[in-house]
């Protein structure tokens, strides 16, 4: 998204809405009901690019299917990078996004509106949810591994994942008007504060510089009092921007019951205890091997360590390492690197 690829500019809504629909005439063709074009609101006046999202259950080969865009269209100008592949059709870019079926469209419905998803997206972090183009999903982090992360999925239907943040999504669901209603509908939530848009941390200071919407966001909210100032002297009260009580928990973990009554189906609570098992025994598990009591039994350092862990790992599955006892374990490894 963003149409900024090729340096191609922005078009006026008339144009935009002549190659929107000689695309979506050949789609019909080559990938009837497998394909989506993000929504925007009515009053748009001009465009960066034209986003397809597609299904690959349209078709048995990627390759194959973007070699038949290439001729559709009589491509000359294109870019391929994994699962997107950008082209300039009548001097516009034109960006297509291949989905797995079940992502298809919580895909196009996150990716409608503008950066209406991303907007969401912040409120429900303060949850410790994740909203994206899979749908809602809940992130798991590890206590004992700074580095683990793991995306536990709640929903992909849009009505009820508004719902979460008390948002009608009948209005989503018709459409806006202009950016204004947008917003307006945004900040109906209960859960919404302006601070990360007043007050943004370095990444989001450059997602802001990056996309004109936010920027338009952040005026907005400007425009509506919501300020921040820095402390004076003098001990002026320092104006906040606007956070509903409903939007800072004590603790994050205080809203699991919420989530998994409001999306029971997901079995939220049963997969995070899945998780935190799995957690322990992984601890149980380094307790017992690891690269340094391997290095302490053997004598062995560098590549040939390394060559002996993954022999180690090779041999024995997990369960079957958790199954033995730590002496079993050395006398096992010790063996092996006999062998």
């Amino acid at each position: 998204m963003g149409g900024n690829l090729f340096k191609l500019g922005r078009i006026p809504r008339e144009r935009y809405l002549e190659i929107e629909a000689e695309v979506r005439q050949t789609l019909d063709q080559i990938a009837p009901g497998n394909y989506r074009i993000p929504r925007y609101y009515n009053s748009k006046a001009d465009f960066g690019d034209l986003d397809v999202v597609l299904s690959s259950g349209a078709f048995k080969s990627w390759d194959a299917f973007k070699e038949l865009l290439v001729e559709r269209f009589e491509l000359r100008r294109y870019q391929s990078t994994g699962p997107v592949f950008s082209t300039v059709y009548r001097d516009f870019q034109v960006d297509y996004f291949v989905r797995d079926p079940q992502y298809f469209l919580t895909t196009y419905n996150f990716l409608s509106f503008n950066d209406i998803g991303n907007l969401l997206g912040k409120m429900f972090r303060r949850f410790n949810l994740k909203y994206g183009e899979r749908g809602l999903a809940y992130v798991f982090r590890r206590a004992s591994q700074e580095s683990y992360k793991r995306d536990l999925e709640v929903c992909r239907d849009p009505h009820r994942i508004f719902a979460f943040l008390e948002l009608d999504g009948a209005v989503w669901e018709e459409g806006f008007e202009d950016l204004e209603a947008m917003f307006d509908w945004v900040l109906t939530s209960p859960y919404f504060s302006a601070r990360p848009y007043l007050d943004p941390s370095p990444a989001t200071r450059k997602r802001i510089r990056e996309r004109t919407t936010l920027q338009r966001f952040v005026a907005y909210l400007e425009e509506r009092g919501h300020y921040i100032y820095s402390d004076t002297p003098s001990g002026t009260p320092t104006p906040k921007p606007r956070i509903s009580a409903k939007a800072h928990p004590g603790n994050k973990d205080d809203y699991l019951p919420r989530i998994a009554a409001a999306f029971p189906e997901a079995g939220l609570l049963e997969a995070i205890a899945r998780e935190k098992r799995l957690e322990a025994e992984d601890l149980e598990l380094a307790e017992k091997l690891n690269g340094r009591l391997v290095a302490e039994w053997t004598g062995l350092a560098g590549k040939d360590l390394g060559i002996l862990m993954r022999r180690i790992h090779e041999t024995w599955d997990r369960e079957d390492l958790l199954a033995m006892s730590a002496a079993k374990i050395r006398e096992e490894v010790l063996e092996l690197n006999r062998g």
